[in-house]
């Protein structure tokens, strides 16, 4: 009788907790924030260590992805997957540092295959004469689900 109350009160723990983990709401922030752990390059880190960001983040990107970041014209546009990871390898190769980390996740929505989420980011990149991203942003990453996960196709990166 014991094992029995005991197993039921488990499942009672576990079935709710396990709903909630593999919710899709859940899922997509827990992408949203990888995403930012993946752009954030510790100053000093290794050539494999942001080569293996790279991987990361190819893992990630949908095979078009459109970029919304005003006050960067290079960055504005619709690029192939191949380019963004190109870009991602040259910010890996030359950039001193780089964090980011969400403060706040403003709204989430998801609607079958396709989830958008509204995030406040604060965060910097420094470059060897440049810092092109510092302070905080109102970010709005558009989500697509695949055969192999979710993966982003649309960033709309603002200052605040």
């Amino acid at each position: 009788m014991k094992k029995l109350i005991i197993l039921a009160g488990a499942l009672l723990v576990i079935i709710p907790l396990g709903t909630w983990w593999f919710s899709p709401d859940q899922v997509i922030m827990r992408r949203t924030k990888h995403l930012m752990e993946v752009l954030s390059l510790s100053e000093g880190s290794g050539g494999p260590l942001r080569q293996a960001k790279v991987f990361s983040m190819n893992a990630m990107l949908a095979p078009e992805v459109t970029l919304t970041i005003p006050g960067t014209s290079e960055a504005n546009g619709t690029f192939d997957k191949e380019e963004m990871e190109s870009a991602f390898s040259w910010i890996c190769q030359n950039a001193k540092s780089a964090n980011f980390h969400i403060t706040e996740f403003r709204n989430v929505e998801v609607d079958g295959d396709q989830a958008v989420v509204w995030v406040t980011v604060e965060g910097y990149m420094q470059l060897a004469f440049l810092r092109p991203v510092d302070g905080t942003h109102d970010v709005i990453i558009t989500w697509k689900k695949g055969g192999d996960g979710w993966r982003f196709e649309k960033v709309d990166w603002r200052s605040l």
